[in-house]
């Protein structure tokens, strides 16, 4: 039963039994074999397949869904209980997004080691976007990000401010500009749409760490983060508008207490 509960659980926050299959690491056969299975054990429809790739969770399906996320909540609590005197390690996944995890993970790693709570910590690194999206699926435990959202399954707390600058060749027509979906993004657009620009010639790169080596061997321009830049770059301040904060993202119904408390001392300590 737990097997089928986890692939109805996947299927519900991706919408896509293709999706699922991928996460899962089995067949998309099986998925719809384990679905057909809980349909068949509660003698209802739990998805609307309307054709597209896309399914519909039914009434029930919902319904179903919070219990699940509950029953396998309290499954893992009774596995961390009968194997305590092993001292098992705990799953503590963190998402961050590029200029968060450089700047702000190095301070934050040392706290959460130092709380003596025996963590298998994993650290992951995506866009904004993709960390909301990672949080919201119940895949990770705890996001950084330099970009405010609106989720009303995610609370969102401000844990340092941040400051934008114009850096490298200012005369260099080249832009180098971060990917859609990223915090950088947002605050890039909004500099050309201020300054009525369209450029000719600019280069897409989803990794923060390049654009500022770029802009070390002197190619091309961008809008960076002044603590993420080395001291040799040269830079020109921009307005007030271009101050942004970085952002903690939790879930509003996590389950592990040993992870819930961690993480609300992490925000005890860091948040503005």
């Amino acid at each position: 039963m737990f097997r089928l509960l986890t692939t109805f659980i996947t299927v519900y926050e991706t919408r896509n039994f293709s999706n699922a299959a991928r996460q899962l690491f089995i067949s998309q056969p099986t998925v719809s074999n384990h679905i057909q299975q809980l349909e068949n054990h509660f003698d209802t429809q739990l998805f609307i397949r309307n054709g597209h790739s896309e399914v519909i969770p039914t009434e029930i399906a919902r319904r179903i869904y919070n219990r699940a996320l509950k029953i396998m909540s309290d499954w893992q609590a009774v596995e961390q209980d009968v194997l305590t005197h092993n001292e098992p390690k705990i799953p503590f996944k963190i998402a961050v997004s590029h200029t968060t995890g450089a700047i702000f993970l190095p301070k934050l790693l040392p706290f959460i080691l130092a709380q003596n709570t025996h963590f298998d910590i994993e650290v992951q690194m995506h866009n904004s976007d993709q960390v909301l999206e990672l949080l919201s699926q119940h895949h990770i435990d705890m996001g950084l990000i330099e970009k405010p959202i609106v989720d009303n399954n995610v609370a969102s707390h401000v844990i340092m401010h941040d400051q934008l600058v114009l850096a490298g060749d200012l005369g260099n027509k080249l832009w180098l500009v971060r990917e859609t979906g990223s915090g950088v993004y947002h605050f890039t657009q909004q500099y050309f749409k201020a300054n009525h620009l369209r450029p000719e010639e600019q280069v897409t790169i989803a990794n923060n760490d390049i654009i500022v080596a770029l802009l070390k061997a002197g190619i091309g321009k961008s809008i960076v983060s002044i603590n993420a830049l080395p001291q040799d770059i040269p830079y020109q301040m921009l307005d007030e508008t271009f101050n942004r904060n970085f952002y903690l993202l939790t879930s509003r119904d996590r389950k592990s207490t040993v992870i819930t408390n961690a993480i609300n001392k992490i925000i005890n300590d860091f948040s503005l």
